[in-house]
């Protein structure tokens, strides 16, 4: 039991919360073609990083 949560990869939860920070706070500026892009966009970031927090500290408590 030890060796099978010693060789889980650790951190992906907390790379998808911070790409999806990024992705929520700094594309809608970079692209600014029209609403509905930019609202998919902060939706997309807002998933991705509701993906990490599941990940890192939601699944953990099952």
């Amino acid at each position: 039991m030890a060796h099978s949560e010693h060789n889980r990869p650790k951190g992906t939860g907390i790379i998808l919360i911070a790409i999806g920070i990024l992705i929520f706070f700094f594309a809608p500026s970079y692209y600014k073609q029209g609403l509905i892009e930019r609202v998919i966009i902060i939706v997309l970031g807002f998933v991705l990083g509701g993906i990490g927090f599941y990940i890192s500290f939601l699944k953990k408590r099952t």
